[in-house]
């Protein structure tokens, strides 16, 4: 009798799986203003050549949050 019950216990727990809510980060918006002037800022060090590495890693960060808020409307 008390398999019969811990095998209906554990048929319905493993129907009821637990809503898991994704959380997105927040996107940090910038202005024309703050784009030009990190271009500017760019233009002006040449010579930093890590720079355009670490700025793809953050196109790419940003990329993911943008995915992440777009399959949440869904």
């Amino acid at each position: 009798m008390r398999k019969a019950a811990l095998l209906v216990l554990l048929g319905v727990a493993g129907c009821s799986m637990p809503s898991v809510q994704t959380v997105c980060p927040a996107m940090v918006p910038y202005s024309q203003q703050d784009q030009a002037a990190l271009a500017g800022e760019l233009r002006a060090h040449p010579d930093l050549i890590q720079v355009p590495r670490w700025l793809q890693d953050y196109i790419g960060l940003r990329d993911q949050v943008r995915a992440c808020r777009n399959t949440g409307k869904q």
